[in-house]
This record gives structure tokens, C-alpha cells and sequence, in this order.
């Protein structure tokens, strides 16, 4: 079968466009743009050799807006700076509207010198080490080149994809060291790690992940929640039943999903939607392969001569991915002929959908809406700019602007892993692949335990992704808590092998307990050591194992990513509350024996649309920013040194709106409360739980997110958590473009306050600088609104952004090496003196101002009013009645007021409705609260 196109493919496209734009009619007419670039970074600072080698890694313009953006690589001694990027963009008369830098000031000074001690095999060698790899086998050159260029090798053994190479400089401190950058893309998919090997010495600098996942986020919302509710109450009160037959036996031409907006079994039905649905403006080849002329795609792509129609189109080749483990590389699949639905000649994809029928039953119909969301994301946001010239996902590029070859590969059911999402993220040219998994059904799993009646009972646990899975290995046998002889606290943390009881384990079910291992180091690929335990157990002669939370008191539900090799026993993850129970009694003495851990039906992530789309809208994203051929603009976090650290760049805060916007229902209100990944958690639409800390809402009641959060702690200091502070700012600014322009359910449509705020998005993202900060993208927001509207709407976004903490006199923090951290951060809901505040739209009674906001509205025994209008004096707030009676007062310092506002006790007044009067320098202002006991 012919060759598939891959970063090979990319890398050789990228190299001869950035070797030949220097003598093209495009760089000829970007000449005045770079000089004046050159000047506006000279008057910033940085010295003229800082300026004199540039590479132009992309030049386009974009036909809706006019602009032209060029985009821009620093370069000291012929090599690249990484991420030392910049760009400039210039209206219609060519004339530079917009520059940004972040280049490094006196680099020739800094730079070491540029003679490398290891050669590129050496440097793919050492950073397998670095990553904890195997070490390449049979490596070998494809494409020779210049290392400053690049060069590519074979995969190895080790990589789904050839591995290019480069010689790069990386900031370190204050220091440009001389680099081997190395791409290595794990077999399943799960990581491609892009590596700097200190080109000396074979020290794993620092490395990026290219797979931007949703990992974190399973675990961590089950805790979070498990204070709110039981996590029996988690399941709908109907499991989505489906139809046991098909809908359309006769339908040509179909598609039997969940169609936008629906955003999962729990908020819709399934219906029969026409493959004519695909916009023949955004699919002019259709979105099935057999829907374009004859010769549009080779029969490598199409499978024509298979004789079976399968999801797979220009935008998108969706199929199964289920045997992806470690050691099983998803490409496969990808290239075969039956791991798609076959719609047979008359492309009619009608399946079966029942839950409690197990994922596998449900595999086709799981494809089939996995493939139709694919495809109306990218005509969606294709709509709204993301088009071919930007960097899309095409086989087929009918502009000829763009690379194209590079459909999005969408695997369901991948067997990679579990309880996760994940994109990979590509530049343009080379597919972006999805990966969809599988959900435990956490109120459908059963672990029940016999013996001693202490610890007799029926537990809940997550499915474990090391090893083969308790469906295909059933997990019983006599349960044994192991005694390294080691770890403090009993020994039972499996730090050491052989164990002190090993006679005793051998056979049993090994019970572990999470952690407790200092000297261990955490696996680099996964970020744990989950699977080095299972593997002592294993060793031990365990035959299953049961690993528990380390924390006796949560009902922590968590498990690392996959890592498989060697593993041959099944486990299980039960929370620390249970865990310690079990403990307990076989330290005194007790006896217990596992009779059976059965799974519920799995919850597939194929059907979660919001998911769907918040996967695909990392590549939407990413190529926009920085340019198509950028996939290291958004880097969310890296690990420098072995320690990991996390950036500002607001990735899942984009992707979650993007999500949300895709399955916003006519008829929907701003404060209704909006979950992400409730149907996986086992949730509903209305009561979640989702993966979020909080849900999206207008009202502050519901999501108080705002500015000071990001970095303020542990947890919103990871990237799925600070991200939601951005995605409530967009979701807030989205329903305030609603109340001023309505609600268009055209989702092609340019009218319409929710189509203008996505195309703000998107425009924002091409002028924002690479790795941006919240404000970074507030101004590229605002600097979008000023180019395309004539700054129409920026009194909504100055107001929106204050409200949530980005105001006039917030500060962005520390800037290193280029990426913006999580430190230094101050926020502020001030507006600029020339801008004038707003009341924003309210609905269904929540006060939406930054003129003055009273919350919880309705309140019972407590409000807080807060406002981010400037006063020259204390504020006075005032309660009265509908008799002009005051019942509550206070006066309160300006700074408290626009910061944390007042909290009044509101638990002695009547039920009924009041007035709040804040009175300033300014003037006074009202808002009227219902007070409900």
C-alpha cells in the first residue's frame, strides 16, 4: 500500500518553502513589512544583529479580513532560536498594522558556538534515554539536509513517525545553548515529545508534548466532587437507551448521530442527517471519499479498491483504534480497509446505539458520530476563518493555498488507554490525530470483597490501563497486602522487590498503596509509578492487583497514563477511603478475598460532541497562532531539567469554548449552568458533574473565576484548570456579543452575536504572539475588534475582562525564555480611562454588570455587591426596600469594591424584592436583587 504522508512529508514541504521564500514575489512584497518589523524590534531594544537573519516560516493573507500575516524566526550563527519568534501583519495597502517579538536581545553575544559535539544519531539516542524510551534500533538517514535545515531518520523502532532532527539554540537563563531538537512520536500515540538535547553533553535539556490530552482532568473531577454528591447519584436516572435498530434501513446517503448542537445522549436523540449536509463552500469534495469526482483522492487514501465506503473524507478519517496499545501502532489501523463502518454503496452509515449493550456493540454508530462531528467542526470553523491558506485539515486543498495531506485521523475506542481525550498536534501538512477513549462507568463498577466482615462488601474502582483489562483477565483470588520491606509506613507501597512476603503474594491479589516511594523516580513518559509497582507485584508472583490512594480519608478515583511493557496482570484503582479500609483489616489479622470486579458499560467519548470539539479545536488553535507551519506556539507545559512547569497559554480554556460553542441549543441561556464531560462522568446535562471545577456561567454565583486564580495554587496551576478562568472570559464575552447582536442558529452565518464572537476568536488568534498570556490574548482580542470592526466592541471586551480580573491594571507576570509563567500575577477590574463602563445583558435575573453586580441573585442570608467603577472616594452601599426604606448600609473602600466587593447579611430581610444603590464619586448607580429564604 502506498505511502501515507507524515512529518516526513511536512518537514521535506516546510524545508523547501523556508529555503525558497527569500528569492519568491512573496517575500519580495513582505520586504517593506520585515524592515519595518526590524525597526519597531530595534526601537524595543535589541541590537541590529539581533534583526539581520530572519526565517519567514509563513506569509498569507486572509481574504475575509484582508490582512496579511507573516510570521517570523530568529536566527544567531544560521540557527534558529527556539521559539524565538515573531510577526508582523499589514493591511490591505500593505501598510504594518500589528508587529510582535519575542526575540532574544544581544543573541551573538549569548550564543554558544555553534559546533556540535554529538552527531544526530548520538542526539536521537540520547534523548530516547532522556524520555525513557528504548533505544532506537536500525536507525538510519532518510532525508539528508543541513542540520540547521533539519534532517529526518527512520523511526527506530521506537516512533509511529520518522524522526527529524534539527540544530537549534534554546534559552537557558541567560544563556543560548547550542541544541539537538528531536521529535519522537510514541507508538500509541499518547506522546510525541519534542526534545532539546544539550548538543555537548546528551543532557535531556527540556521537552514539550506535542499530544495535548485531557488526562488530568477524570481523576481530578470525581474528587472534586465527591463532597457534592455520591457518586451512585452520578448516573442518569435513564441510562441513554438508543435504538436497538437501526433508524434508516433504507436512507441513502446518511448519517444516524447526534447532531450539532446536541452534545451527547444526555441532551438529545440520534437522527438520520443527510451526507449532503457537508457545506459545499467548506466540502466541495463532499465528506465521504466516493461523494468527490472520480480521481480527487489516490486509492492509498480512499480504499477504493476494497470495495467498502468508509468514514473517511477530505477532512477526516475516522475509525477503530481499539488494538492501539503500546506496542500496537495505531497507523495500522488507519491504513486498513475494515476498521471503518462500511456504508456500503448506497453510503448508508445507519448503526445500532445501546449503552448498556458495552462499547463494542455500539462500535459503528461510535465511529460514524465521531466522523460527522469531525466533519462539521472543520466546515464550522472554516466558516469563521479557519480555512485552507490558515492551515486547515484537508486531504485536498481545492484553493491550492495550504499544505493539504493532512485529514484529521479520529480513532474511537482507542485501546491506548482510558478516561481521556487527546489531540496531536501537527503543522500543517502532516494530520492531527484524535484520540477518543473510553470512560469508566464509575457507578457501574462493582468490586466485591468477601471474608472478614469488617471488609466484606461491594467498592467502586476505575479500570487500570496497564496490562490487559479485567474484561479479557478476570481479577479474583485472595487479596494480600504487600510488605516491601522498604517504604515507611508498613512497607505496603511496593518500593522494592523482592518483597518481605513474597511467598505470601505469590498467587494473590496484591493490595498497594499509591506513593510512598521518594527515591524512585517518576516515569518521564507517564509521570508516575504506578506501572513500576504492578510490575514488582507481578515479579512477586502476584496474579492481579488492587493500588489504592495513599490519603485514607478521600474518595480519590485516579489512575496514570498507559504504560504497558511487561506487564501480563490485570489492576484495578480504588480510592484511599476504601483502600485504608481493607488495610485495616488484614493488618489485624483478618482475611479477604476479591470474588469479582465486573465493569459497568463503558461511557464511549466518541459521543460526547463538547469533547469532540474541544479536541479539535487544539489544532484549530494552534496553527492559527504563530502561523500553519508553528506547532510550538501553544506549548501548555514543558519540563526543563527534569521539573515540570506550566505556562499562561490558555489552550484548554480555548478548546472548552470552542466545545461549548459547538453545542450551544437554540433557546439557551448564558447563566444556565454548562458542564464539560458530563456524560462521561455518568452526569446529566443539568446537574453535571463535569470535569471543571465549576460550571460555565455568566453568573459569578455559579463560576467566580477570575484573573488572581491562575498560579494562585496547585491546581490552578495545571493547564486544564486555568485554562477554564479563560474559557468563563470568552463564554462571558460570547453571550454579552448575544445581547447585543442576538443569537443566529446559522452556525455558517456571519450575522449573529455567537458567530462574530468565534470569529473574533479565531482573528485574535493569528495576532496573538506565540505563547501568549491572558493578556496577551485579551489585547489580541481587542486589536481583532480595532482591524475588522473599527473597535466597535471594545467597550463590551474591556468591560468583560475587567469583571473577571484582566482589567487596565492587571499584570501578566514573569516572561522566561519566552513563555509566560505563573508567577507575578496581579489582577485588576479597572477599566482604561477612556473607555466607559457598560451594563451588561442579564438573563433569567442574574445582574451582569460591571457598572455594579449584587450575587447570589436570588440570595438568602448573604449578597455581595462589587463594581469596577472608579471613585475618588469610599463607596457607600445601600439596601432599600420597595418603600425607599434603607434596610442595609455600609461604606467601603474603592479598591475592596472593585477587587472582592462587600459581603452584607442579608438573613434578617424579608423575602421579596430590593434595590442596591452604590454611590461614587461618579454618581450613583442601582440594581435591583430578590431576597428568597
Amino acid at each position: 500500500m502506498a505511502l501515507y504522508f507524515t512529518r516526513l512529508g511536512y518537514r521535506t514541504l516546510a524545508l523547501a518553502a523556508a529555503l525558497a521564500l527569500p528569492g519568491l514575489a512573496m517575500a519580495q512584497q513582505a520586504s517593506p513589512a520585515l524592515t519595518a518589523f526590524a525597526a519597531s524590534a530595534r526601537a524595543q531594544g535589541l541590537a541590529a544583529s539581533d534583526v539581520a537573519d530572519v526565517l519567514v516560516t509563513n506569509s498569507y493573507t486572509d481574504a475575509s479580513t484582508g490582512l496579511t500575516h507573516i510570521y517570523v524566526q530568529q536566527r544567531v550563527n544560521g540557527l534558529v532560536i527556539f521559539n524565538a519568534t515573531g510577526a508582523v501583519h499589514t493591511d490591505k495597502t500593505g501598510k504594518v498594522v500589528f508587529a510582535t517579538q519575542d526575540f532574544v536581545a544581544n543573541a551573538a553575544a549569548k550564543a554558544a558556538a555553534a559546533s556540535p559535539a554529538l552527531t544526530p544519531e548520538q542526539a536521537v539516542v540520547a534523548a530516547s534515554v532522556g524520555l525513557g524510551l528504548p533505544r532506537p534500533v536500525g536507525l538510519r538517514t532518510l532525508v539528508e539536509a543541513r542540520v540547521a535545515d533539519g534532517l529526518v531518520f527512520n523511526n527506530g523502532g521506537i516512533s509511529e513517525e520518522n524522526i527529524p532532527v534539527r540544530l537549534v539554540y534554546t534559552r537557558q537563563d541567560d544563556k543560548l545553548v547550542l541544541t539537538w531538537n528531536v521529535t519522537i512520536t510514541q507508538l500509541n500515540r499518547q506522546h510525541a515529545w519534542n526534545a532539546r538535547v544539550d548538543a555537548q553533553t546528551g543532557h535531556l535539556l527540556e521537552h514539550n508534548d506535542y499530544v495535548v490530552s485531557e488526562a488530568a482532568t477524570f481523576s481530578e473531577a470525581v474528587l472534586r466532587h465527591q463532597n457534592r454528591q455520591p457518586l451512585a447519584a452520578f448516573a442518569p436516572a435513564a441510562s441513554p437507551a438508543g435504538v436497538r435498530s437501526v433508524l434508516s434501513p433504507s436512507a441513502a446517503g446518511s448519517l444516524t448521530v447526534y447532531p450539532v448542537p446536541v452534545e451527547s445522549p444526555n441532551t438529545g436523540t440520534r437522527q438520520v442527517v443527510p451526507l449532503a449536509s457537508a457545506n459545499p463552500t467548506y466540502s466541495p469534495y463532499g465528506w465521504q471519499v466516493s461523494q468527490a469526482p472520480a480521481g480527487t483522492f489516490p486509492d492509498s487514501y480512499s480504499l477504493a479498491s476494497s470495495g467498502k465506503f468508509l468514514t473517511r473524507g477530505n477532512n477526516v478519517a475516522a475509525y477503530d483504534d481499539n488494538s492501539n496499545t503500546v506496542t500496537g501502532p495505531g497507523d495500522t489501523n488507519y491504513k486498513s480497509a475494515t476498521s471503518s463502518p462500511d456504508g456500503g454503496s448506497t453510503l448508508n452509515f445507519d448503526f445500532p446505539f445501546v449503552q448498556t449493550d458495552g462499547a463494542r456493540a455500539n462500535l459503528n454508530a461510535s465511529i460514524t458520530n465521531l466522523f460527522y462531528w469531525n466533519n462539521m467542526v472543520h466546515d464550522v470553523m472554516m466558516a469563521h476563518g479557519f480555512n485552507e491558506v490558515s492551515g486547515n485539515y484537508q486531504y485536498k486543498n481545492a484553493t491550492g493555498a495550504g499544505a493539504g495531506t493532512d485529514p484529521v485521523r479520529a480513532e474511537a475506542q482507542d485501546g491506548s488507554g482510558r478516561d481521556n481525550a487527546n489531540f496531536y498536534i501537527t503543522p500543517d501538512g502532516s494530520s492531527g490525530t484524535m484520540q477518543m477513549y473510553l470512560f469508566d462507568n464509575i457507578a457501574g463498577n462493582k468490586l466485591v470483597i468477601t471474608g472478614s466482615s469488617a471488609g466484606a462488601g461491594t467498592y467502586r474502582f476505575v479500570s487500570v490501563a496497564y496490562g490487559p483489562s479485567i474484561t479479557k483477565k478476570p481479577l479474583a483470588g485472595n487479596l494480600v497486602l504487600v510488605n516491601d520491606g522498604v517504604s515507611a509506613d508498613g512497607g505496603d507501597h511496593a518500593c522494592a522487590t523482592p518483597f518481605a512476603n513474597a511467598a505470601a503474594v505469590n498467587g494473590s491479589i496484591a493490595l498497594i498503596q499509591r506513593g510512598g516511594c521518594p527515591q524512585l523516580q517518576l516515569n518521564p513518559k507517564t509521570n508516575s509509578n504506578f506501572s513500576d509497582k504492578i510490575r514488582r507485584a507481578q515479579a512477586n508472583g502476584a496474579v492481579g492487583v488492587i493500588l489504592f490512594d495513599s490519603v485514607a480519608s478521600t474518595n480519590y478515583l485516579s489512575i496514570g497514563s498507559t504504560d504497558t511493557a511487561g506487564i501480563r496482570i490485570p489492576s484495578i484503582y480504588i480510592t484511599g477511603v476504601d483502600g485504608f479500609k481493607l488495610r485495616s483489616v488484614l493488618q489485624s489479622g483478618g482475611s479477604l478475598t476479591l470474588a469479582s470486579a465486573t465493569p459497568g458499560a463503558d461511557f464511549d467519548g466518541a459521543f460526547d460532541n463538547a469533547v469532540v470539539s474541544h479536541e479539535y479545536g487544539h489544532g484549530v488553535t494552534n496553527r492559527l497562532t504563530g502561523g500553519p507551519s508553528s506547532a510550538n506556539c501553544l506549548i501548555q507545559s514543558y519540563t526543563s531539567n527534569g521539573t515540570t512547569l506550566y505556562t499562561q497559554v490558555m489552550g484548554e480554556g480555548w478548546s472548552d469554548f470552542i466545545g461549548l460553542w459547538m453545542t450551544t441549543q437554540p433557546g439557551s441561556l448564558g447563566n444556565t449552568p454548562r458542564y464539560v464531560g458530563s456524560y462521561l462522568l455518568g452526569g446529566t446535562a443539568a446537574a453535571g458533574p463535569g470535569f471543571r471545577t465549576y460550571p460555565y456561567s455568566i453568573n459569578t454565583s455559579v463560576n467566580p473565576l477570575t484573573y488572581g486564580r491562575v498560579g494562585s495554587n496547585a491546581t490552578y496551576s495545571e493547564s486544564h484548570a486555568l485554562g477554564e478562568v479563560w474559557a468563563e472570559t470568552l463564554w462571558d464575552l460570547n453571550w454579552q456579543f448575544i445581547g447585543r447582536y442576538g443569537y443566529n442558529a446559522d452556525m455558517f452565518g456571519t450575522t449573529g452575536g455567537n458567530n462574530q464572537m468565534l470569529k473574533l476568536v479565531l482573528d485574535g488568534c493569528r495576532l496573538q504572539v506565540c505563547n501568549p498570556g491572558f493578556l496577551d490574548g485579551r489585547d489580541a482580542l481587542l486589536r481583532a475588534d480595532t482591524l475588522t470592526n473599527r473597535a466597535a466592541n471594545a467597550d463590551l471586551i474591556w468591560n468583560v475582562f475587567a469583571r473577571r480580573g484582566m482589567g487596565y491594571g492587571a499584570k501578566q507576570g514573569d516572561r522566561v525564555n519566552g513563555t509566560p509563567r505563573l508567577t507575578n500575577i496581579k489582577e485588576a477590574f479597572d477599566l482604561p480611562p477612556n473607555v466607559r463602563s457598560v451594563t451588561l445583558a442579564t438573563q433569567n435575573g442574574a445582574t451582569v454588570s460591571s457598572s455594579l453586580e449584587a450575587f447570589p441573585n436570588p440570595a438568602q442570608d448573604r449578597l455581595t455587591v462589587r463594581t469596577q467603577l472608579a471613585s475618588t472616594a469610599p463607596m457607600r452601599v445601600v439596601v432599600l426596600d420597595l418603600l425607599g426604606k434603607t434596610v442595609l448600609s455600609a461604606t467601603v473602600p474603592t479598591a475592596q469594591m472593585q477587587q472582592t466587593g462587600i459581603e452584607l447579611n442579608t438573613g434578617g430581610l424579608a423575602t421579596g424584592l430590593y434595590i442596591v444603590r452604590v454611590t461614587t464619586s461618579e454618581g450613583n448607580f442601582t440594581t435591583k436583587v430578590t431576597i428568597q429564604h
